[in-house]
């Protein structure tokens, strides 16, 4: 299929470019359609086109200055159905400190069908917005087509529930400064929980916390850490991405799903010599909604949890006695965390009811993802 785009095309014009739509945010210079970075052939999967930077700088201080600039900045997320939640957060990258910075940001629309494209293009006149249309579902997926339209040396990886701070970007940018030779930076991550959180599930002690809300606090001062960042927010330089994409496999498809989409992407760079550098000044909040508080939601997201946990690396012994695609420590382990939670969700007591189903979820999770895997290998 060939498309071109031109000046005088109309702001907020869709496009189907094989199997993604491109929305022109802004008038962008004529260009004919070329494949994606790393893309081999047409025969290799659906071809990509890429549209130019948007031709105006944000923070203008010459309105006739028009000349395209390379963005330093590239904010990168996926959204799906939340076009209350993408209008709040739009609205704080509005409110982002943005002088003498070149940003850009490139949003993935994975198949909505509530108000998200009208608000996308209406945040088009007055963001450096690039908005995508990707059909399949699959929010990796739709992460891996945005990557084919960043300009950015810098990408920060986000959600469409994350909430960044004024200054959050210049903090990533002044700490890629500082760390010349690393590659991966991490947010703190701070959740934001509604009205009503109990005290227990929103301390930093909740064990579960890190897996159910991002919270990402892994040292006190700026540095080298040994835990990857999360989803909610990390940076990494686009120079040392190359060939790496997100597993399509993994992460968010629907409601139940194998967790650890980010996680497969950093440990591939951190396999390439690449150490997680935690930036405590680039603050996000991380939204939470009403029903990610209730222990329905909280054991879902176990599952979901135990699910990824199978494509993780492990230091443990490989088990040598299975049983139906599933080592047999698995079954008897996931049989009595079962058994326990039974006994717990006779009682009322809330705190009690998740702790065991969390337990109990994490190894269903896994014992499910071993037996499909056996079923319709992946790998």
């Amino acid at each position: 299929m060939t498309q071109s785009f031109h000046p005088a095309t109309r702001l907020g014009q869709r496009f189907q470019v094989d199997e993604v739509v491109v929305v022109i945010c802004h008038a962008v210079n004529a260009c004919e359609p070329k494949a994606c970075p790393g893309q081999k052939s047409s025969n290799a999967g659906p071809m990509v086109h890429s549209v130019d930077r948007p031709s105006w700088r944000f923070a203008m201080s010459d309105p006739a200055d028009r000349a395209p600039r390379r963005p330093a900045i590239s904010v990168v997320f996926a959204t799906r159905d939340r076009a209350v939640q993408l209008r709040e957060t739009l609205a704080a990258y509005r409110a982002v400190s943005s002088s003498d910075l070149e940003w850009e940001l490139v949003v993935a629309d994975n198949g909505s069908t509530d108000a998200t494209a009208e608000v996308l293009t209406a945040a088009g006149n007055d963001l450096p917005l690039i908005s995508l249309h990707v059909g399949e579902p699959g929010k990796n997926r739709a992460l891996n087509v945005a990557l084919a339209h960043v300009g950015g040396d810098l990408v920060v990886f986000t959600d469409d529930d994350v909430i960044p701070a004024p200054d959050c970007l210049h903090a990533y940018l002044a700490a890629s400064r500082r760390w010349p030779s690393d590659a991966i930076f991490g947010a703190r991550v701070v959740p934001r929980f509604p009205i009503g959180t109990p005290d227990w599930l929103a301390s930093p002690a909740f064990e579960f916390g890190t897996t159910a809300f991002a919270r990402y606090e892994p040292a006190s001062a700026e540095g080298p850490v040994s835990r990857h960042p999360y989803g909610p927010s990390f940076a990494v330089r686009r120079s040392a991405m190359t060939d790496h994409r997100f597993p399509e496999h993994l992460g968010p498809q629907g409601n139940a799903y194998a967790m650890g989409g980010e996680a497969g992407f950093l440990r591939t760079l951190a396999a390439d010599g690449h150490r997680y550098i935690y930036v405590p000044e680039a603050r996000v909040e991380h939204v939470v909604r009403d029903e990610q508080i209730h222990e329905a939601w909280l054991v879902r997201r176990a599952r979901n949890k135990g699910r990824g946990q199978v494509y993780l690396p492990s230091r443990k012994k490989p088990r040598r006695l299975f049983v139906a695609g599933a080592p047999l420590r698995l079954w008897l382990a996931t049989a009595r965390a079962a058994l326990r939670y039974g006994i717990a969700r006779l009682t009322r007591n809330t705190k009690r009811r998740v702790r065991y189903g969390v337990k109990y979820a994490l190894r269903a999770g896994e014992l499910d993802e071993r037996r499909r895997r056996r079923r319709t290998p992946i790998d």
